[in-house]
């Protein structure tokens, strides 16, 4: 456990005081105060970096602080965290390998992240970032092969929203289309004709986009 420091700068009271996220700063996505690390004195830095460096697992948030950090042992963490871990910690962490370069290694990972994605960890909004960007044949592959067959019932509808979004037949994911939305739902659905319907639907769509993905 780190202990803190003696003498506390009020910028490092400041940090401290935003790390306790409560329900409401957790609904509305408040950060960390990130502008208080600008302040904050080297000790104070150091303690802060082995503080985050300990955690099992990174949520976003502790990934925008350690880029701020910038310590070497804080940048190495965020790697960790963008190798290891696929829900918003690690995705947040992934998005600066991302930054440096698509290639066929990075777009292999982010393949792996979008099939082992779950539902309510904070990665979907991030992947969707990311596929928005890179929209290649593979990724287009995946994210169908997720609205098919993921195990998680939010993560198939939430892909099939998306995929309408990226070919241009919703303005958004998040569509209530009454024409639009049972075919979504029955991504899901245990009939097996309605299922198999639903997916027709879908990839008739996203072979006829309105825009091509990434437009």
């Amino acid at each position: 456990m780190t202990l803190p420091p003696r003498n506390p700068s009020d910028a490092y009271t400041r940090f401290r005081k935003s790390m306790m996220i409560d329900y409401d700063a957790w609904r509305e996505g408040t950060p960390y105060d990130i502008a208080a690390l600008s302040e904050i004195s080297d000790e104070e830095r150091d303690l802060l970096t082995e503080e985050l460096c300990e955690k099992s697992s990174l949520d976003w948030r502790d990934v925008e602080a350690l880029r701020a950090l910038a310590t070497p042992k804080a940048l190495k963490r965020v790697g960790v965290a963008a190798q290891k871990q696929t829900d918003g910690g690690g995705i947040e962490a992934f998005f600066d390998e991302v930054a440096q370069g698509w290639t066929p290694e990075i777009e292999a990972r982010f393949i792996e992240k979008l099939e082992r994605v779950q539902s309510m960890t904070g990665a979907l909004d991030r992947l969707y970032e990311i596929a928005q960007a890179h929209p290649t044949p593979a990724v287009m592959e995946q994210l169908m092969r997720n609205a098919r067959i993921h195990s998680d019932p939010t993560v198939r509808y939430s892909m099939g929203g998306f995929l309408l979004e990226l070919s241009g037949h919703v303005d958004t994911r998040y569509t209530f289309d009454a024409n639009i939305r049972p075919h979504l739902l029955n991504l899901n659905s245990a009939d097996y004709a309605e299922y198999k319907a639903a997916v027709a639907w879908l990839s008739e769509k996203v072979a006829n986009p309105q825009r091509n993905p990434g437009a």
